[in-house]
């Protein structure tokens, strides 16, 4: 009888199918129906001119529990479409919502929204089943996904005022978009702390979601005991993490970014099918615990195991080449992004570039810099401080100046620190007072880096009162490297009082000295004359006090740094026993320095220790060392500029007029250009 149902409708004879389902029904031998009835038997109620029908069949079907089936549930909607208008005269909301609530359960949230929105009437029961709906399944999630945390607090008091924080579920997606909010701007100690109020104020029980959002926080705080609490805890609550890859790439990250490459490398063997992140993930890990050669061998297996690498894979991949300094493997690498047309994406550009200025192949870095079409702040960062780190300062500056003149690109904190330094390196004080200006324009003067590097180069340039005065400025900005920058600043100018001064503040105001602390104060006193009038032991007597004092005293003293400053400030002031005790010191920690080695050669001499001398030269030409010659520089007027004696000043000509790039580059950043400077007696605005 049922196929015969089936059959009527199928053929459109609606009206027949439906009274042969009412004439079972009133049946004395009825036997339930087959679900798979009642798609067929819907559809003709559909085309029948009175609705009442197929509302009945609506009613019969959620009194046998047949509502939650999918099939059941999309010949309703089409039923109820056919429908049209007569919805408002029927006033079938409430059927609707129960079509909408049915849906929600079982999952289809699509059908559920379709639904919604053909829908003439919506009452409060409507909106609420769908924002439920949405808050359940994604759009908590999605808030998380995307760090907008201003869109997940409204819909956390939408749902606080409707009365829907008391579902469990909910209150975990709750949680878990905090969480990922928290983690995705930058706020880890939040994420973290929201995690620890969870587990221990609530009823409420993370689930996977929620480590997979927690975890990378603790990691990026680096604090691995709470990451190995959380995977006991794993382990315990029976999570699969082995398939579950989202949770297993997040803690295989988490134990490679705390140097637990071990831990990682376990886990990672386990999970049953690492995706892309999971082996990205692992790469990094090696990454970071300087097992780079191992990185490229991890590379091979995800290929072999037809896994397939992405734009952030190709990125690790060549700081790896650029970590084992092989130019080899990274041209191999870059061959591999061509062929498989990861070149044009810019984050992979940038790397590529990146690492062909490790190995000082500029001209390759500037073809593929000149032939990229899409450029951002990063690219020309890269070029900017690839330069400076080779020592071109001259062509650093060159990329400065172009990248001002293209107009496109606002410079960051990267940007305005590789220009501070190579204006320091080549001790220009316009460089550093463009920078200044740059730097008040731009809002980065909140930056503690780049307020460090500034103070520094003043320092260099002889402006230590403006250096000072930008110190004193910082205030609660100030770190232990803004201290060790004025410390040794003070020396430079031949202020070692100060220098000590600020040691005693620095203390004063929470931070140790370590051993740029105190090569710096032994620098300053011995520049500054202190050393003269008997101080030299007191000095001493600070770094064996020092080391007492911090924590890495062991480091301290095995610093050749700290050594190095003491015993030049002893071959000054002919101090011989200090002396030779640091002359020692430095034999074992630096056997290869050719500079301490020639310090210690000139004490002896200075003691008429001729033996010594002989022996100490003999060595140093039996081992091939060499010292290189120093470049000399002068200070003229306002601008610091470089001398026809070095080299980087022809190069600085080379490549452009200098002073009609200061003007500009000065008329951009808000400063005034110095008077005309004079270099050695010719005039360089002629």
């Amino acid at each position: 009888m049922y196929s015969l149902i089936k059959t009527f409708a199928g053929n459109r004879r609606f009206l027949q199918s439906v009274f042969l389902f009412k004439k079972l029904l009133l049946s004395p031998s009825w036997l339930k129906p087959d679900i798979l009835v009642f798609p067929p038997l819907i559809k003709s109620c559909a085309y029948l001119p009175h609705p009442n029908f197929g509302f009945l069949i609506h009613g019969y079907l959620m009194k046998c529990g047949f509502g939650n089936w999918v099939g059941v549930g999309n010949s309703l909607i089409r039923m109820y479409k056919k429908f049209g208008n007569i919805w408002d005269a029927y006033g079938n909301v409430s059927i609707l919502n129960s079509l909408i609530s049915m849906y929600i359960k079982i999952g289809k949230i699509d059908s559920g929204r379709r639904i919604f929105f053909d829908m003439p009437k919506r009452d409060i029961v409507s909106w609420n089943s769908l924002i439920t709906a949405y808050a359940r399944n994604g759009l908590l999630l999605a808030c998380g996904q995307i760090g907008n945390l201003d869109l997940g607090k409204s819909i956390h008091g939408h749902l606080i005022c409707t009365g829907l924080m008391s579902d469990l579920r909910l209150g975990t997606a709750m949680v878990n978009m905090y969480a990922k909010c928290y983690s995705h701007n930058g706020c880890d100690q939040k994420a973290t702390l929201l995690y620890e109020r969870m587990i221990s104020e609530s009823n409420l029980k993370p689930d996977a979601v929620t480590f997979a959002n927690v975890v990378p926080a603790y990691a990026r705080l680096a604090n691995l005991r709470r990451i190995q609490s959380i995977h006991t805890f794993i382990v315990k609550k029976g999570l699969d993490m082995d398939g579950d890859v989202v949770l297993g790439t997040a803690m295989v990250d988490a134990y490679g970014k705390c140097l637990d490459i071990k831990a990682a490398k376990s886990l990672f063997s386990g999970i049953k099918k690492p995706n892309t992140a999971t082996w990205n993930a692992m790469i990094a890990g090696n990454n970071l615990n300087h097992h780079a050669d191992k990185s490229m061998l991890l590379f091979l297996e995800m290929l072999q195991s037809k896994v397939f690498p992405d734009a952030i894979t190709m990125v690790m991949l060549f700081q790896s080449c650029g970590e084992i300094g092989s130019l080899k493997q990274g041209t191999m690498v870059h061959c591999y992004c061509l062929s498989k047309g990861f070149s044009p994406h810019l984050t992979v550009g940038n790397a590529i570039i990146d690492m062909y200025m490790r190995f000082g192949c500029v001209k390759s870095s500037q073809l593929l810099f000149n032939e990229m079409s899409l450029k951002n702040v990063v690219t020309w960062n890269t070029m900017l401080f690839g330069y400076v780190k080779i020592g071109d300062s001259a062509m650093a500056m060159r990329v400065f100046c172009q990248m001002q003149s293209e107009n496109q690109y606002k410079p960051d904190s990267v940007t305005m620190i590789s220009f501070i330094q190579a204006s320091a390196a080549i001790l220009t004080s316009c460089g550093a007072e463009i920078a200044h200006g740059f730097i008040a324009k731009l809002g980065l003067d909140s930056e503690t880096l780049v307020m460090n590097s500034l103070i520094d180069a003043y320092a260099k340039t002889g402006f230590i009162e403006k250096a000072r005065s930008l110190f004193m400025q910082m205030g609660n900005l100030r770190d232990q490297s803004s201290w060790n920058i004025m410390i040794a600043g003070c020396g430079m100018n031949g202020q070692g009082r100060e220098a000590c001064e600020l040691v005693s503040h620095m203390e004063e105001d929470g931070y140790r000295p370590n051993s740029i602390t105190f090569t710096s104060l032994l620098s300053s006193c011995s520049h500054s004359g202190l050393i003269e009038e008997g101080r030299l032991e007191e000095a001493y007597q600070l770094i064996e006090n020092g080391l007492h004092k911090n924590s890495d005293g062991d480091a301290l003293w095995n610093c050749d740094a700290v050594w190095g400053a003491l015993l030049s400030a002893c071959r000054m002031n002919m101090n011989m026993n200090l002396g030779l005790l640091a002359g020692e010191k430095l034999l074992k920690l630096a056997p290869d320095n050719c500079g301490y080695q020639t310090l210690l050669s000139n004490l002896y001499a200075s003691g008429k220790r001729w033996d010594e001398k002989a022996k100490l030269r003999r060595e140093f030409e039996d081992r091939r060392l060499m010292k290189k010659p120093g470049l000399s520089v002068e200070e003229i007027d306002l601008c610091g500029q470089l001398t026809e004696y070095d080299p980087q000043y022809w190069k600085f000509m080379k490549h452009g007029a200098p002073l009609e790039n200061w003007r500009w580059l000065l008329s951009g950043s808000g400063m005034r250009l110095s008077p005309p400077v004079m270099f050695s007696g010719r005039n360089l605005l002629n």
